[in-house]
C-alpha cells in the first residue's frame, strides 16, 4: 500500500539518499518521455487509463486477500470428510434455492433455507471437525466460539418472537410505563432483521479494527463461500458412511499437521495422552 511518503530511519546514508534521488530523476525522465507533462488532447484518456490501472491493482490486492482468507479457512478448519460433505451440499442448497429467493423477493423462504443449510454446514464444525485451536487463530472472521454465539442468538430470537406478546405483558407488569404491545414487524421483516444481525456485529468489529475495505472484503468472502466450497469440496459429495461415526471429543485437544493434514489427539479432559492419530 502506498501512502505517498517515504519514511527513512537514522541508518540511511548519503549514498542511500543519492540513489533515491537518482531514481526520482529517472522516473521523472520516463514520465516526460511518455508525455505526462505535455498538454495534449489525450491527457484525459491517459488519466482514465491510470485510474483504471490503480483501481484494477487495488481490486487485485483485495481479491488475493479474499482467496488467501478462504485458503487458510479451508486448510485449518475443513479436514473432516463429514464437514466437507456438509459444506458441499449446504452450498448447493444456498446457490440453487436461497440465493434465487433473494431475487424472487421471498425473504422468509430465503431465511428459512439459509437457516437449514447453515445448520447442516455448521454441524460439521460442531460435531465432527477435530479443530486445532492454535491453527484456528490463523483464520480471519468467525471462529467456533463466535459461531456458537450466533447460533444461540438465533435460538433466542426465535423464542422472543414466538412469545413476544407474553414477554411484553410481563414487562408491562414490571413497569407500568411500558407502552402497550404493538409489534409492527411481519415474520419476513423479523427474519431478515435477525439474519442481518448474525453478521452485522462481526462486520462492524472488523471495520473498527481493520478498516472499511477489509470489512467489505470479508462480506464478499462469506457471500461467495458457497461458490468456492462447491469447487473445493465436490469430491466429497459422496463419502463413506463410516465417517459419520467418527465424531469429535469436545473435551479433547487436537493438533493438526498442515503439511500432511494429519490430526492427532494430544490431551483429553485436561490430561495429556500419548499422541494418537485420528482416523
Amino acid at each position: 500500500y502506498s501512502t505517498g511518503k517515504f519514511n527513512l530511519n537514522a541508518d540511511a546514508t548519503v549514498k542511500d539518499l543519492e540513489i533515491l534521488g537518482d531514481r526520482f530523476v529517472e522516473a521523472a525522465k520516463l514520465m516526460k518521455e511518455h508525455g505526462y507533462f505535455e498538454p495534449n488532447k489525450h491527457k484525459l484518456r491517459m488519466m482514465l487509463r491510470l485510474l483504471f490501472r490503480f483501481v484494477w491493482n487495488y481490486a487485485n490486492i483485495y481479491y488475493n486477500q479474499i482467496m488467501e482468507d478462504k485458503r487458510i479457512d479451508i486448510e485449518v478448519s475443513h479436514n473432516h470428510p463429514v464437514n466437507k460433505f456438509g459444506h458441499f451440499w449446504s452450498s448447493v442448497a444456498m446457490l440453487t434455492l436461497a440465493y434465487p429467493c433473494i431475487y424472487l423477493n421471498r425473504p422468509l423462504t430465503c431465511c428459512l433455507i439459509f437457516l437449514v443449510s447453515h445448520a447442516v454446514r455448521q454441524s460439521g464444525h460442531f460435531f465432527y471437525e477435530h479443530q486445532d485451536r492454535d491453527m484456528e487463530k490463523l483464520k480471519f472472521g468467525h471462529k467456533d466460539g463466535s459461531k456458537k454465539e450466533a447460533c444461540a442468538a438465533l435460538l433466542l430470537a426465535g423464542v422472543v418472537y414466538r412469545y413476544r406478546a407474553a414477554i411484553w405483558e410481563q414487562l408491562h407488569k414490571i413497569n407500568n410505563n411500558t407502552p402497550n404491545f404493538n409489534f409492527h414487524f411481519t415474520p419476513s421483516q423479523y427474519a431478515v432483521t435477525v439474519a442481518f444481525l448474525t453478521i452485522l456485529p462481526h462486520f462492524v468489529e472488523i471495520v473498527h479494527q481493520y478498516g472499511v475495505l477489509r470489512g467489505i472484503s470479508w462480506m464478499i468472502k462469506i457471500w461467495t463461500d458457497p461458490i468456492t466450497d462447491v469447487i473445493d469440496f465436490y469430491e466429497y459429495a459422496r463419502i463413506d458412511p463410516k465417517w459419520f461415526l467418527v465424531t469429535k471429543d469436545p473435551h479433547a485437544v487436537y493438533r493438526l499437521d498442515p503439511e500432511t493434514k494429519t490430526v492427532v489427539v494430544v490431551k483429553v479432559g485436561g490430561c495429556g495422552v500419548n499422541e494418537k492419530k485420528v482416523e
